[in-house]
């Protein structure tokens, strides 16, 4: 029995840091200077703190591997095929193409909020057993919008996108000029009434 929930434990650490960005480091903390780049401090969001902007050459990529930068991120050039770019709360500028099957993750700060609600979920039952059932204490997070309301692109490419690219961003994508769908999009959080 416990062999089992060791390998449970295991199945779901490797999950997490599979979520969690793995790859080489774009940016200061890279292994090598290519990835490394030129970094300075600016104000990525409208209204947002200082945080890192990197631009790196795009021959500093290979295909098929993966790098996690934060920040803003500029590649001057095309993202090689299959190529997975992920930027953590920041947003992305690529001067030329996305490659044939390039993966692309941007995050952006957002507002949340936590609701309880009665229904079905997992909980502490009454035994102090974490499982699912129906409890008076569910609770769910709420998300809000984007904690910051900046109009400019989350990911903005000024090339062209190859076949079978993935973007996954809760901002605005703009590719060669022109905006195009998001279904993940979110908008900024409403601003409150100043009284």
């Amino acid at each position: 029995m416990k062999a089992g929930m060791f390998r449970k434990m295991g199945l779901v650490l490797a999950f997490a840091a599979a979520l969690a960005g793995c790859g080489q480091a774009i940016g200061p903390g890279a292994d090598t200077p290519d990835l490394q780049g030129t970094t300075t401090l600016t104000q990525v969001f409208n209204g947002g703190p200082q945080q890192p902007s990197t631009t790196i050459r795009a021959e500093a990529l290979k295909a098929n591997e993966s790098y996690t930068a934060k920040g803003q991120l500029t590649i001057e050039g095309s993202v090689p095929a299959g190529a997975h770019i992920n930027v953590e709360s920041g947003k992305l500028v690529v001067t030329g193409d996305i490659g044939n099957g390039a993966r692309i993750d941007v995050s952006q700060p957002t507002t949340t909020h936590s609701e309880t609600y009665t229904g079905y979920c997992y909980a502490y039952s009454f035994r102090g057993k974490f499982e699912y059932g129906f409890s008076a204490f569910c609770s769910r997070t709420i998300v809000d919008g984007l904690t910051y309301n900046d109009s400019a692109p989350a990911v903005t490419v000024k090339g062209t996108l190859g076949t079978d690219v993935r973007i996954s961003t809760p901002g605005s994508i703009t590719v060669n000029g022109r905006e195009i769908a998001n279904p993940g999009r979110i908008m900024p959080v409403a601003m409150k009434p100043s009284s």
